[in-house]
């Protein structure tokens, strides 16, 4: 089974999307604390990955950028961002570079895995 990779900056949420997602049976899953941890990790897994769930917001890279570079070389893995972002132009930045999808947050756990569950089957 392919991984699931969540990066964002706080525990908290890292934190609440692993045991949302361990809740529904995804076991397999690598967390990065900011976008030079994940695109590290990524690159350690390239073809093992299944999910990118990525914060908008993050120190030493944010979530923008690392989409644009896990696209260098990783063209096909659904990307989902999650944002507390209202700003319109950052979501469609991200798009453009090759995010699938973004949750608001704060989030339901159920929407959340109803969004996870269309990428990852």
């Amino acid at each position: 089974m392919k991984y699931i990779l969540i990066a964002d900056d706080s525990d908290v949420i890292r934190s609440i999307v692993e045991q949302t997602l361990r809740l529904h049976k995804y076991e397999q899953i690598l967390k990065a604390f900011d976008g030079e941890d994940a695109l590290q990790k990524a690159k350690e897994h390239k073809g093992n990955i299944a999910l990118y769930v990525l914060d908008v917001n993050m120190p030493r890279m944010d979530g923008i950028t690392l989409v644009k570079e896990l696209r260098k070389f990783d063209t096909t893995t659904p990307i989902i961002m999650l944002t507390t972002e209202t700003d319109k132009s950052k979501m469609l930045t991200a798009r453009d570079y090759g995010a699938t999808g973004w949750i608001i947050k704060p989030f339901q756990g159920e929407k959340f895995i109803k969004i996870v569950e269309m990428y990852v089957k």
